[in-house]
């Protein structure tokens, strides 16, 4: 019996020996592969556990009329809209919200470490940066390269750093003096679409300083159609010139008859030819109708494939155009940030090449999603910290996008408040049986106060969708705020 345990305790020491090694093994080969998460002592002394990553669908828009800045489509929840306005980006786009991710905020020098080695093998979990960003291996894999096979999987941009499509110009962004000298002051931006034609009495011309016609629609042969209600257009000009502010044709939005406009400015900017045409026609129709400028809301240029590069030849062309003009040059870009507070992907491809040759942006910083996720405070500052800070414009080209409309449900704030008239005292309310989000008068002026402090103004998508009655106007209320927190001599009115 004796015998028989002393045999028995060695077998028992032999197998726990055994197991300890495999765990040890197991354990080690996962810090290879980048699956355990990475302290980020250095940095704040937090044991993190999440990575910030971004998306890459798109913002929303799209109708049977003109979809512009804020139209329709997919939005982050995945719901889809038939309106037009410069929109932001849907975050369910973010393909992953970065639970199961290391999260190393500003520092990623431990996540750089596990850059991509086109010798080493992966297998199904492993996670890479390559070029900037994070791939995560679906299966096993060697020499793969992360941003062309499909065994990878696009987990989005590193934290702290940016992406600039490959072969583009990433040469500084310029700070210096925008084309025009005006757009220094501080910009009232506000949209007006031209299918209400018989609401052009609704704009306050006492406040807006530019007004941007929507939308020209652009075809695949690089043509534009007969600008709708044109006899608006002209009268729009007229009264804008009459009262010290100027008018852009904005070109492009989110769709047109319910099909998205994309694939309609990568065919009309295809080759050197069909972009001369298309910048021809553009600046036909600008110079035609006496538009001061124009502002291109192509939704949207990506980082992957040629459409950043297209778009980039597509703005230096109108840039070099408009500006022998004295015309100006603006673009309807994605928000940069997600409602979450992470970088939107494909911002990066509005490049540094055509921030440099824009007199300003309108930053669509909405539709993150519905209910608070839709358009908050913090969404409106984690995305002008995105185009200020990272990308490193200067303050006075960066107009940030506020919505006077609310999700879900895309209702006008002036139709909730007929049915609602205590909704001008908050950002939600009940309507149509639901709870609905917007931008009540007290957050449009602490964004437009923020605008003020650290940016070059605030957009409207779009100017109709507010009430007429003046204490509880949005618009009114960008105006109040203007004149209680700016110098007298810089108010532009």
């Amino acid at each position: 019996m004796e015998r028989k345990q002393k045999l028995l305790y060695t077998l028992l020491g032999f197998v726990m020996g055994v197991a300890l090694t495999a765990a040890i093994w197991f354990y080690i080969n996962l810090q290879n592969s980048g699956n355990l998460p990475v302290r980020s002592d250095d940095i704040d002394g937090t044991f993190a556990d999440s990575m910030v990553v971004a998306s890459s669908t798109e913002p929303d828009k799209g109708t049977s009329i003109p979809s512009g800045p804020a139209d329709t489509a997919e939005s982050e929840d995945g719901s889809s809209s038939t309106r037009n306005k410069p929109s932001a980006i849907p975050e369910d786009s973010v393909g992953v919200t970065g639970t199961d991710l290391p999260d190393v905020t500003d520092d990623v020098t431990d996540i750089a470490a596990n850059s991509w080695d086109s010798a080493a093998v992966y297998t199904g979990g492993d996670t890479v940066s390559y070029e900037g960003c994070l791939y995560r291996a679906k299966w096993w894999t060697q020499g793969e390269t992360p941003n062309v096979s499909d065994v990878w999987e696009d987990l989005g941009i590193l934290a702290g750093m940016t992406v600039q499509p490959e072969g583009m110009d990433n040469s500084p962004i310029n700070a210096s003096v925008p084309q025009d000298s005006e757009v220094k002051d501080f910009k009232v931006v506000g949209y007006y679409p031209s299918w209400k034609p018989d609401r052009l009495s609704s704009v306050d011309f006492n406040i807006i300083t530019h007004v941007c016609y929507a939308f020209a629609i652009p075809t695949s042969e690089g043509e534009l159609l007969d600008l709708e209600n044109p006899d608006t257009a002209r009268a729009l000009i007229r009264s804008a010139h009459d009262n010290g502010a100027k008018v852009l044709l904005s070109v492009g939005g989110w769709s047109y008859n319910d099909t998205p406009l994309e694939s309609v400015f990568m065919e009309a900017t295809a080759d050197e030819t069909r972009l001369a045409y298309f910048v021809e026609n553009i600046l036909s129709m600008c110079q035609e109708y006496g538009f001061d400028g124009v502002d291109m809301d192509w939704e949207h240029p990506r980082v992957d494939g040629g459409s950043a590069r297209q778009y980039e030849a597509l703005m230096l062309a109108l840039a070099e155009g408009l500006h022998a003009q004295d015309k100006l040059l603006t673009a309807t870009v994605l928000s940069g940030a997600t409602a979450d507070g992470n970088i939107y992907y494909d911002a990066a491809a509005h490049t540094n090449a055509v921030l440099n040759a824009v007199d300003f942006i309108n930053v669509m910083a909405y539709d993150g999603g519905d209910g608070e996720r839709h358009s908050s405070y913090q969404f409106a500052i984690d995305c002008g910290t995105y185009w200020k800070e990272t990308r490193g414009l200067p303050a006075c080209k960066i107009v940030l996008g506020v919505p006077f409309y609310a999700r879900p449900g895309w209702a006008d704030y002036g139709i909730i408040l007929s049915a609602a008239p205590d909704a001008c005292k908050g950002d939600h309310a009940s309507y149509n049986g639901m709870d609905v989000y917007y931008n009540g008068p007290d957050t449009i002026a602490d964004k437009t106060r923020y605008a003020i402090e650290n940016l070059g103004g605030v957009m409207v998508w779009e100017l109709t969708q507010d009430t007429t009655v003046a204490d509880k106007s949005l618009l009114q209320a960008i105006g109040r705020s203007i004149e209680e927190n700016s110098p007298a001599e810089s108010i532009p009115w």
